[in-house]
């Protein structure tokens, strides 16, 4: 009889709603981090599918995270390595622009974190400053390093919320309420030239874009610090639940009956909950394996 009620009661109030949220990163990427930040604001473990290169793309997905990682191969935005200094992974950077363009044919929300944000502005049609230190130095430090015994919630500077950013854009409300607030930092390269349609939400303190957002289409904004090594902290955890939310309104309207467990491209959750593209649960060296990989950023 309760098991008759309860499928009575399952018909009535209608499937739980799942949404897939696709990860990108690399072995030298604190996965934990990330994955730990989507589940404080309200992701499902069986809900993330993290994608590494060599992966296959997932079909299909409700929102896309880019996460840190190494830089952006410079001749993307029609520029050679100004010096040694930049070191590209031409794997990730194949990996994190196809799921990029994936994302707009589907229409998905993205939100990018540091190198995240270097790349939505380089796949909309912007550039980056390679170096800081040799081409743009200000007297604001951005390269907190953890290789240098930094911790990764080591607090760098302040962001200053652009005032007057139009209503409505994504993040907007939850940047402007980080006005003043400091932020990690662990980079050295940047946005130099803003891509067209997006609109800046923040800046460093020596003007450096330290946020920003579409300003038509589906949700896209990134960062460039590392909300997910300060996600105890609400305003910070309130930047992944916004991504969140729009990813789950793309997946109400985009798959209205879908049922928890049930995925339209067959990924199935591994051992561990989260997801990978391949449908395959990987091994130990998913949480890290860094030899030989740019550190974490």
């Amino acid at each position: 009889m309760l098991d008759f009620a309860a499928a009575v009661a399952r018909r009535r109030i209608g499937p739980k709603q799942e949404m897939k949220i696709v990860l990108a990163i690399d072995p030298a990427q604190p996965l934990a981090a990330y994955r730990d930040a989507l589940l404080a604001a309200g992701a499902r473990d069986e809900e993330i599918v993290v994608v590494q290169p060599g992966d296959a793309l997932p079909g299909s997905f409700d929102g896309l995270l880019v996460s840190g990682g190494a830089d952006v191969d410079p001749s993307r935005y029609g520029e050679t390595k100004v010096n040694d200094t930049v070191t590209p992974r031409p794997e990730r950077d194949a990996l994190d622009f196809a799921l990029v363009e994936r994302a707009a044919g589907l229409g998905a929300p993205v939100f990018g974190i540091c190198r995240g944000l270097q790349v939505l502005n380089v796949a909309l049609g912007g550039t980056l400053w390679q170096d800081l230190p040799s081409q743009r130095d200000r007297g604001v430090a951005h390269a907190f390093s953890t290789r240098d015994g930094h911790d990764p919630a080591h607090l760098a500077h302040v962001v200053r919320a652009r005032r007057g950013a139009p209503a409505g854009l994504p993040l907007a409300a939850e940047i402007s309420a980080l006005d003043g607030e400091p932020v990690n930092s662990r980079h050295h390269q940047a946005v130099k030239d803003l891509a067209p349609g997006l609109v800046p939400l923040a800046a460093a303190p020596d003007d450096l874009p330290e946020a920003f957002a579409r300003a038509e289409g589906p949700f896209l904004a990134a960062v460039q610090w590392h909300p997910e090594n300060l996600v105890d902290r609400p305003a910070q955890k309130a930047l992944f639940e916004a991504f969140l939310e729009a990813a789950r309104r793309r997946a109400a309207r985009s798959n209205p009956h879908a049922s928890a467990g049930e995925h339209a491209d067959g990924v199935t959750s591994g051992p561990r909950g989260h997801q990978h593209a391949s449908g395959e649960p990987r091994g130990p060296s998913d949480a890290r394996d860094t030899a030989g990989v740019p550190e974490p950023r």
